[in-house]
C-alpha cells in the first residue's frame, strides 16, 4: 500500500511539473502571437475600416477587402453577443447598440462596422486592438492572413495608394467617394450629431410654414394599432370640439372602409400625400408591429387601421428619407395618456416619428401645428 501511495504521489508531482511546463509553453506561444499581432496592427494602422466594403471581384484588392469583411462577419457573428461586446469596446454608444439589437434586421456585425467607420480615425488596427483586449485570439488568428494580404495591396510601390502627409506620417487610406454604405437615420453620425430629440415646438418651421398649402379643411391622417384605439377616438372627439376654429378633418381607414377596401394601397398613398399631418399613435403594439416587419394577423373585428400600420409606416420612412432629406415635415406623433416607460424609451430610436406630443397636450400643440389660434 505504501509503495502504491508513493507511486501515486510521484505521478502527481510529475503531472504538476508537466502542467507547469505546458502553461509556460502556452504563455510563450501567446507572447509570440501578441508580438505578431502588434506587427499586424502596425501594418493596417493607416487602413480605414471602410476599405473592407470595397468590392471588385476582378482585382486582388477587391477580393482581399471582401475576405476581411467576410471573416469578420463569420467569426464575430458565430459567437453569441460578441458583436455587442465588440461595439462597446470600439466606443459605440449604448443607445446605438440597443437600436441595432432591437430595431435593425441586418447583420449586427455589419452594422457595428458601418457605425464605427463613420469616424475618420476608425482604422483597422483599432479592431485588432479590441480583439486583443477581449482576448479573442481565435478571431485574430482567422483575420491574420486576410489582413496581411489586404495590407500588401496598399503597400506595394506600384499600388498607387501610398501617400505621405506633410509631416512625414502616412495618411489614412479610405474610399469615401466610391463606397455606398447605407445606415438607418438613427445610426447616421451626420444626422445624429445635429439631432436633439425634443418635444415639438409650438410652431412649425419657417420653411414649412411658407411652403404649406392653404386648405379650407386641413387633414390629420391617424395610424394606430389596437391598443391605440381609445386615443384615436379621443383625438376625433378633441377635434370635433374645436368650435372656435376652422374645420379640421380626421381621417381613419376604418372610417372610410367602403372606399379603402376597393383599392387600399391606392387610397392610402393618395391620402398620405394629401394629409397635412400623418399622426401615428405610439403604443407598445405600434412599436412591436413596425419593429418586426412581420405580416399582421387581422384582428377579430378586422379593423383596417390595424391592418395597414406597416404599409403606412413604410410611406413615413420613405417620405422622411427621400422626400425631405431627414427633415420631418409630415409626421406628428401622439403618445397616449397612459404611455409606459418602455414606449418613452423606444420612441427616441425612431427619428422619423419625431416630434411627438402627449395626448393631454393635443389641443394646444396641434392647433399650433395647423396655424389655428
Amino acid at each position: 500500500i505504501y509503495r502504491d501511495l508513493l507511486r501515486n504521489y510521484e505521478n502527481a508531482d510529475t503531472i504538476s511539473i508537466d502542467t507547469l511546463s505546458l502553461e509556460e509553453l502556452v504563455q510563450e506561444e501567446r507572447a509570440k502571437e501578441i508580438l505578431e499581432l502588434n506587427r499586424l496592427s502596425e501594418k493596417v494602422c493607416y487602413l480605414h475600416t471602410s476599405l473592407v466594403y470595397y468590392r471588385n471581384a476582378n482585382s486582388k484588392m477587391g477580393q482581399t477587402c471582401y475576405q476581411v469583411w467576410k471573416t469578420l462577419l463569420q467569426r464575430v457573428g458565430g459567437s453569441p453577443n460578441t458583436w455587442n461586446i465588440l461595439g462597446h469596446t470600439l466606443g459605440i454608444s449604448l443607445v446605438d447598440l440597443e437600436y441595432i439589437k432591437n430595431s435593425v434586421k441586418e447583420d449586427p456585425v455589419d452594422m457595428i462596422l458601418k457605425v464605427f467607420m463613420q469616424d475618420d480615425n476608425a482604422t483597422l488596427d483599432k479592431i485588432i486592438n479590441a480583439f486583443v483586449k477581449l482576448e479573442r485570439f481565435d478571431i485574430l488568428k482567422a483575420l491574420e492572413e486576410p489582413l496581411n494580404n489586404m495590407s500588401e495591396c496598399f503597400t506595394r510601390e506600384d499600388s498607387g495608394y501610398q501617400s505621405e502627409s506633410g509631416k512625414g506620417k502616412r495618411e489614412v487610406i479610405t474610399f469615401p467617394k466610391i463606397l455606398q454604405v447605407h445606415l438607418p437615420p438613427a445610426l447616421s453620425k451626420k444626422y445624429v450629431e445635429n439631432y436633439k430629440p425634443k418635444e415639438p415646438s409650438l410652431r412649425p418651421s419657417i420653411n414649412w410654414e411658407k411652403s404649406k398649402p392653404q386648405k379650407e379643411c386641413p387633414v390629420l391622417f391617424l395610424t394606430y394599432t389596437e391598443d391605440g384605439l381609445e386615443t384615436a377616438l379621443n383625438i376625433q372627439g378633441y377635434v370635433s370640439n374645436w368650435v372656435d376654429s376652422p374645420q379640421v378633418k380626421v381621417l381613419t381607414l376604418n372610417g372610410k372602409r367602403e372606399e379603402v377596401v376597393q383599392h387600399p394601397e391606392k387610397f392610402i398613398r393618395e391620402n398620405f400625400e394629401k394629409a397635412d399631418f400623418v399622426v401615428p399613435i405610439i403604443t407598445t403594439g405600434y412599436l412591436e408591429i413596425i419593429k418586426s416587419h412581420a405580416p399582421q394577423v387581422p384582428s377579430s373585428n378586422d379593423n383596417l387601421d390595424y391592418k395597414y400600420v406597416n404599409f403606412i409606416y413604410n410611406l413615413i420612412v420613405n417620405h422622411y428619407i427621400h422626400a425631405t432629406g431627414c427633415l420631418n415635415e409630415k409626421v406628428r406623433s401622439v403618445l397616449p395618456q397612459d404611455a409606459n416607460v418602455d414606449v418613452l424609451r423606444s420612441i427616441s430610436m425612431y427619428p422619423d416619428l419625431m416630434p411627438w406630443t402627449y395626448e393631454t397636450n393635443f389641443d394646444e400643440h396641434f392647433k399650433s401645428f395647423l396655424f389655428i389660434e
